[in-house]
């Protein structure tokens, strides 16, 4: 957190009219040489050019005494100063080294030399310069001007904290205040020593303290929302953030700050947007690619988040974090190819990280490749017996490998582990029904259709159980739940249809034997609901059939399509509208033929008929938004 310059400028002036005396006297001492005297000149020359403000010349003048005679140090010590006050630093440095080994016993030039290399950033080398400069003050009593000034304390104490030495610092900034008085930079820089320390509620006083003195300092408040995020306190973080990024929408690390805060109370979609801001003014913002990436991850926009992890990675190629979600980015976007390397690696940092062995296993899965599969998930579940999504996902790999016995076992356990879980009883459920122990299956997808409802395929798979079962009337009511859950796909319609013929056959048998036993009422009555079950049936398979014929045209429409597709990349368009009309063919409820139908033609300068074919697919999105997709039909 940086300070303005006037500090600076204060110490600057105080070192250049402490060298200017005894340089001068030097000087002065020897009238013989007109080296000296050109340089005694030179140096009162640089003096006055410093005192107007005319720092430029003031560094060639002093440059100009160095050249003439290098081995006066007040020389050095000058043009180091200008040096630093002109922002240059580092070139500062050599030449209050210099001057520091010429007069080894100089408080004032190991004080400006630890503050020149701070500000180069060298602050490990700087330390041992202030420690010495308090050392030489203490050798030397009273005499001279003292180093222990509010400058020298403010930048002790800076670099002590660069350097991880939070106490310390705050020992140096108090030392400031004390002289200086209080001001909402070094209030907010207090604070962050505290905070530092995880001392949050010290922390607290002094940032609110900073706001209370200086509510243009936009830094400061930016500290006590993060203050607020950590103490839990996130009405009251993102009350202040939000305040903070509208009081200087150009500061990155305000909008990043609140984006974090945003996603820490579960607004994700908002927390992209400040996110977003953040980065585009930033774009090498500490942290910020790692946190967008993951918003993104967890609103399900994987293919946006990928760059983002990438660039995490770039800049920080040992975060087993940002390796680890980039890998499962990569699964979920289906590159599980790549992802391996990143998981690989991510392991390499961790490898006792369960979760890094459970998405490798993921992705072994997605590769087809089940033993090695196996092999992540079991080295993951010695990390972590007891997560039931680690059972669930090796009793699915075993699944696929027949070792069926191993496969029950682990999805009983997972489903013993957490109750609540939908998936372990649904996929137990199929492997039951597909090895014949029907009773068995027929409870587990009973369990996983009354934890998700909604999941038309369990409903399906229930019923078709449930007839071969023999269980009729349950079937029935299962399939006429899956009905409506999947309005597009036969299948369910198929099985209810053949649900209702048996139930009907039965039906006629009862018919018979009421006849055969002079119960003509019975009979009657049995027969009227044989004839309505027998409608249902024809109206089913009438359906099944219209929905079956409706998705083989769709996956004609979905062929001839790509193909077009893959013409207009090549530049083919007269032969891409062929197959976009090949395609509104096969499906005419398909609003995606007609769109690229509206572009090629566009490609050929034929407007009119572009505009009619976006208007019909935006008529078709309109009446059928759920079959507007490839496979929308099943």
């Amino acid at each position: 957190m940086g300070r303005d310059s006037r500090g600076v400028r204060a110490w600057l002036a105080a070192a250049l009219l402490a060298a200017s005396l005894p340089g001068a006297a030097q000087v002065a001492a020897h009238p013989e040489s007109r080296t000296l005297k050109r340089a005694d000149a030179a140096f009162h020359e640089g003096y006055a050019a410093r005192q107007s403000g005319q720092l430029e010349l003031a560094r060639k003048k002093f440059a100009e005494v160095v050249q003439l005679e290098p081995k006066i140090a007040e020389g050095h010590a000058a043009l180091g100063a200008v040096l630093v006050e002109l922002g240059r630093p580092a070139e500062a440095v050599p030449e209050l080294e210099a001057a520091a080994r010429l007069n080894p016993k100089d408080a004032g030039i190991e004080a400006n030399l630890a503050q020149a290399l701070a500000q180069a950033g060298q602050t490990a080398k700087a330390l041992p310069h202030f420690e010495r400069a308090l050392r030489l003050e203490d050798a030397a009593g009273k005499a001279g001007a003292s180093v222990r000034n509010a400058q020298f304390y403010d930048a002790y104490g800076r670099a002590l904290a660069a350097a991880g030495k939070p106490g310390a610092a705050l020992m140096q900034m108090q030392a400031e205040e004390k002289l200086a008085g209080k001001s909402a930079e070094l209030e907010d820089a207090i604070g962050s020593l505290y905070a530092q320390q995880k001392d949050w509620e010290k922390a607290r006083e002094h940032f609110a303290e900073a706001v209370a003195m200086d509510g243009t300092l936009v830094r400061a408040r930016v500290h006590l929302g993060i203050v607020y995020r950590e103490e839990r306190n996130l009405p009251d973080a993102l009350a202040t953030l939000e305040a903070a990024a509208k009081q200087d929408p150009r500061n990155a690390e305000a909008l990043l700050e609140y984006g974090r805060t945003l996603a820490a109370a579960g607004r994700d979609e908002d927390a992209a947007v400040e996110l977003e801001a953040a980065l585009k003014g930033s774009a090498k913002l500490p942290g910020g690619a790692l946190e967008l990436a993951m918003v993104l991850q967890r609103m399900g926009r994987q293919q946006e988040a990928i760059p983002w992890f990438e660039q995490a990675v770039a800049v920080d190629p040992k975060n087993a974090s940002a390796l680890t979600n980039l890998g499962l980015a990569l699964t979920l976007t289906g590159k599980a190819k790549e992802a391996l390397t990143s998981f690989q690696e991510a392991l390499a940092l961790d490898p006792n990280d369960a979760v890094v062995y459970k998405d490798l296993g993921v992705a072994h899965v997605q590769l087809s490749a089940f033993d090695e599969a196996i092999g992540n998930f079991e080295q993951a579940l010695k990390l972590a017996p007891n997560d039931p999504e680690l059972h669930y996902d090796l009793g699915l790999s075993y699944k696929f490998k027949d070792r069926f016995d191993d496969s029950i076992r682990e999805l009983t356990r997972a489903g013993e582990l957490d109750p609540k879980l939908p998936d372990p009883p649904y996929t137990l459920g199929i492997l039951l029904m597909q090895l014949g122990r029907l009773d068995a299956a027929v409870a587990e997808l009973k369990k996983a259709v009354a934890l998700r409802p909604e999941n038309g395929d369990a409903w399906a798979i229930l019923g078709s159980t449930l007839k071969q079962d023999s269980r009729l009337p349950e079937a029935a009511e299962a399939l006429k739940k899956a009905i409506p859950l999947l309005p597009g796909q036969p299948g369910p319609r198929v099985t209810l249809a053949g649900v209702l013929a048996e139930q009907a056959a039965n039906l006629a048998e009862q018919t018979n034997a009421a006849e055969a036993g002079g119960d003509t009422k019975k009979a009657g009555e049995l027969r009227a609901q044989m004839k309505d079950l027998r409608g249902q049936v024809v109206a089913l398979r009438r359906e099944g059939a219209e929905l079956a014929r409706a998705a083989v045209s769709r996956q004609q429409a979905n062929f001839a399509m790509n193909a077009g597709n893959s013409l207009m990349l090549h530049g083919q368009i007269a032969d891409a509208i062929s197959r976009y009309q090949q395609a509104v063919a096969a499906d005419s409820t398909w609003a995606e033929p007609h769109k690229q139908l509206a572009i090629a033609y566009e490609r050929q300068g034929r407007a009119e008929e572009a505009a009619q074919e976006r208007a019909k697919a935006a008529e078709l999105n309109a009446a059928k938004p759920a079959k507007d997709a490839p496979g929308g039909a099943q």
